[in-house]
């Protein structure tokens, strides 16, 4: 049986100083051995204006410390139309993309968003402008949200925390995602980045439930990412106290979670969480 996948939108990015503005529409086409993806014409496709994405860029550009530099920030914004079988649904975007150089450290900070909360960003490059000499990695840290949510897709069919894929009304082919935990494939839903790729069976939106939910507030926070992540090892800036340092992690356990407080971009989905590891 063939599946029939229509996509239409338009994209807003910004990119490193230069404004993009794209409307496409296109469709795929799988009968289980062949996948076959084309443009179609646009028809209607909704548009996005430009004006907002521009000036978050500057709010980011204005927020820096003038000692550090912006080494590349991509910002996205803009909504799509989908199509699968007989399913039809909409949905609207937001991805922000940021990396802070400390040349005279030698450190780059990695942000990434799923909205305009820029709260993350602050801290990360307040963080950078404090760092110090690395260390090795303290006994017991802290992870914040938004490095906690970095972590979790790496996570998967591992023992280190009990992890859940989380409700939504849609996935990359129209269905319902289902709230469960996530132990080993085959999984439920579908993931599907563009019209152009063949949707691929993973966990979404996934959160972390860890036996407890006491953190110690006195040790050392994880603020923000100096690296991707690597399987379960994080490089990462710590504050402790007045003190910020460059060190590496490897999560073996996640001894307490809070709760989720916001979805982040990572492997199909993210939410971040106060993590203690």
């Amino acid at each position: 049986m063939k599946e029939l996948y229509r996509k239409r939108g338009s994209v807003v990015r910004y990119e490193d100083g230069h404004l993009i503005h794209s409307v496409e529409a296109g469709e795929a086409i799988d009968d289980g051995k062949v996948f076959r993806a084309k443009p179609i014409a646009v028809k209607g496709a909704p548009w996005f204006p430009a004006d907002h994405v521009q000036t978050i860029a500057q709010r980011i550009k204005w927020s820096i410390t003038p000692s550090q530099e912006i080494e590349r920030l991509i910002i996205a914004q803009g909504n799509a139309e989908h199509l699968c079988g007989d399913v039809r649904w909409s949905e609207s975007t937001t991805r922000v993309h940021l990396a802070i150089v400390n040349r005279r450290r030698g450190l780059r900070v990695l942000v990434d968003l799923a909205d305009y909360d820029l709260s993350d960003i602050d801290l990360a490059d307040d963080a950078l402008a404090r760092a110090g000499s690395e260390r090795y990695v303290p006994a017991r840290v802290r992870l914040a949200p938004n490095v906690a949510a970095a972590l979790l897709p790496s996570l998967v069919g591992t023992n280190v925390v009990e992890l859940w894929q989380s409700a939504a009304e849609h996935d990359g082919k129209g269905l319902a995602v289902i709230e469960q935990r996530v132990t080993a494939p085959p999984w439920p839903n579908w993931f599907r980045p563009s019209y152009r790729t063949r949707p691929v069976r993973m966990p979404l939106h996934l959160r972390a439930a860890a036996t407890a939910n006491t953190i110690n507030d006195d040790v050392p926070r994880a603020v923000a990412l100096l690296a991707p992540v690597a399987g379960n090892v994080l490089h990462v800036l710590c504050v402790d106290g007045d003190d910020v340092f460059p060190t590496t992690i490897a999560v073996e356990r996640v001894l307490a979670s809070g709760s989720p407080t916001r979805w982040y971009p990572y492997g199909g989905g993210s939410f971040g969480a106060e993590m203690l590891v």
